[in-house]
């Protein structure tokens, strides 16, 4: 993993590791404006090649992929014990893609249901951070390491 740090236990996360958490896990927190005021709401994605996808019904997510509106996307961990957490934003602008890609894809919507659309957020900048765990922590030689990225934590 490759980061620099910043005064404090703050690290920056290259992109690399950032694509690496996204792919590791499956829910995160799509942020658009939904006039008058901005939505956040948590999604199930899939990260594929330059875009984050995630289906929907008609609402305010499809509406603000159809006037390709500027969107944040968020995921994040932590570890209490450890006293370690990161987050991943992805900024970039909200899509309808044709819906044969659905089934390619099938990111499923955390409400259930037949999803309608299939959104894809343009992967315009990627950012993340990281706080090591606290000082005096070591880490376990029984903690499971591998590709999931468990091991950014410690």
């Amino acid at each position: 993993m490759s980061e620099s740090s910043q005064p404090g236990r703050l690290s920056v996360l290259d992109t690399r590791t950032c694509l690496q958490l996204l792919r590791a896990h499956s829910v995160g927190r799509l942020a658009f404006n939904a006039d008058p005021s901005p939505e956040v709401l948590p999604v199930n994605y899939i990260v594929d090649g330059d875009g984050i996808f995630v289906c929907t019904g008609p609402g305010a997510k499809h509406t603000a992929a159809l006037a390709r509106e500027p969107a944040t996307f968020q995921v994040d961990g932590h570890d209490e014990q450890r006293g370690s957490a990161w987050s991943v934003m992805i900024r970039g602008t909200l899509d309808v893609v044709d819906k044969y890609d659905i089934e390619a894809l099938r990111p499923q919507p955390l409400v259930g249901g037949k999803p309608e659309y299939l959104l894809c957020l343009s992967i315009y900048r990627i950012t993340g951070r990281r706080i090591p765990p606290e000082a005096g922590w070591t880490l376990s030689s029984q903690v499971w390491r591998d590709r999931d990225a468990s091991d950014l934590m410690g």
